[in-house]
């Protein structure tokens, strides 16, 4: 009987095995061109002002339309992405990336580059609602953590990677073209990728996380819209993400200009501080899930990003020597490397049924597309209204992170 016993246990563990780690692969490779896409102008922004003849008002607008677009898709996006499937969803996805990057390479009017943009930030939109179903397909409950953690560092490693390749192709060769042409040939390979390698599993996961034979597809199920918004514990997760998002990425944004006005840190060094951070939070991720997995709990190390997180908004802006932005680093993997990974793989323990992970996802990627598109510019308000990096940092910023913790304790219950 044991051997029976581990018989099953070895079919139940090794049979969603190697290939899911490939889909999980071309998955990530296919978020990653969606922030790459988004980094190329706010990057290259002065080039952008002046190659397009426009003000710093008409540019932050470009580069809002990115963010806002994708957060008008989050709601209906879960909607799309369980009418044409996941695999479709990505293929869509690139190619509005590449048909939005190929308009942007041509176009010399700006209303058109506006345009290129919204079409860009349609594909930013779709990917996110379909990853983690996508991924969350091929592994069992207890074993989700690792590769959602791998998925959840996709935006790091755009940021890791291409301001420094940006910045310094421009510096170069003076020109935003080749800039393009980089981002458009990774999104046909990553098309390519995709088209060739991805796959959906032929098996499934029962009610005791035993693997079963998939049942043959009926069509598109009725999207389960009411069930999931009545889930408290979908919401609880949401509002957790926006606010550890609001502060993270509007303060992300703003740590080159707060070290060149205020400090005497140089960009170059300030820039290599945020890649230093950009490399921590890569390990980071897979390791929290790797430990969430093993101890069986997503709120427990939500609290610890959480305190992280509120430690790091209180100290970021009032560091001012390089030496001083080591604890800063460590903080920063706590707020960043922890929390996006709690949240994807939590988002599939909370639902009632596999077939309402997309609608969840979609509810829970609105919350971070709206806490990207607020973030700077709370910040920003907040700067301009008090004069002070510092100040905002400690008594905003702060207190938002500090909230996330206090809605993770008041929905303890429903958290996985």
């Amino acid at each position: 009987m044991k051997s029976a016993n581990k018989s099953e246990k070895a079919r139940i563990t090794s049979r969603p095995g190697a290939y899911g780690w490939v889909v999980t692969i071309v998955v990530w490779l296919t978020g990653v061109a969606m922030p790459l896409n988004m980094l190329k102008v706010s990057i290259l922004s002065p080039a952008l002002m002046s190659s397009f003849n426009v003000g710093t008002d008409v540019m932050s607008s470009v580069m809002a339309m990115f963010y806002l677009v994708a957060a008008i898709l989050a709601i209906p996006g879960g909607l799309i992405v369980q009418k044409i499937g996941y695999r479709t969803t990505f293929v869509i996805s690139l190619i509005c990336a590449i048909a939005g990057g190929v308009l942007g390479y041509v176009t010399q009017d700006i209303g058109l580059f506006i345009l290129s943009r919204v079409v860009e930030g349609i594909g930013f939109g779709l990917v996110g609602t379909a990853a983690v179903p996508a991924i969350s397909a091929w592994f069992p409950p207890s074993k989700r953590g690792v590769p959602l953690g791998i998925w959840s560092i996709y935006v790091t490693m755009a940021f890791l990677v291409g301001p420094r390749l940006f910045s310094g192709i421009y510096t170069n060769v003076g020109d935003y073209h080749p800039i393009w042409a980089i981002c458009l040939i990774f999104n046909i390979v990553v098309l390519v990728a995709l088209i060739i390698l991805y796959r959906e599993p032929s098996f499934e996961f029962d009610e005791n996380n035993r693997v079963i034979d998939k049942k043959p597809s009926e069509g598109p199920k009725p999207m389960r819209f009411a069930q999931v918004l009545r889930n408290p514990a979908v919401w609880i997760v949401g509002i957790i993400f926006f606010c550890e998002e609001v502060p993270f990425l509007g303060m992300s944004n703003f740590l080159t200009t707060y070290a060149t006005t205020e400090t005497d840190i140089s960009m170059n060094v300030m820039s290599t501080i945020i890649s230093i951070m950009a490399i921590v939070g890569c390990f980071v991720n897979p390791l929290a899930g790797r430990i969430s997995d093993k101890i069986g709990s997503n709120k427990k190390l939500m609290v610890v990003s959480c305190i992280g997180g509120t430690i790091y908004a209180w100290l970021v802006f009032q560091t001012t020597t390089v030496e001083g932005f080591v604890p800063v680093v460590i903080c920063n993997a706590l707020a960043g490397g922890i929390i996006p990974v709690m949240i994807w793989s939590a988002i599939p323990k909370v639902v009632d049924h596999p077939d309402d992970i997309p609608t969840a996802t979609a509810i829970v990627l609105f919350f971070q597309q709206m806490a990207a598109l607020l973030g700077s510019k709370i910040l920003g308000a907040i700067v301009a209204q008090f004069g002070s990096f510092a100040f905002a940092g400690q008594f905003f910023m702060a207190p938002i992170f500090a909230l996330g913790l206090v809605i993770v304790i008041a929905g303890w219950k429903k958290l996985p």
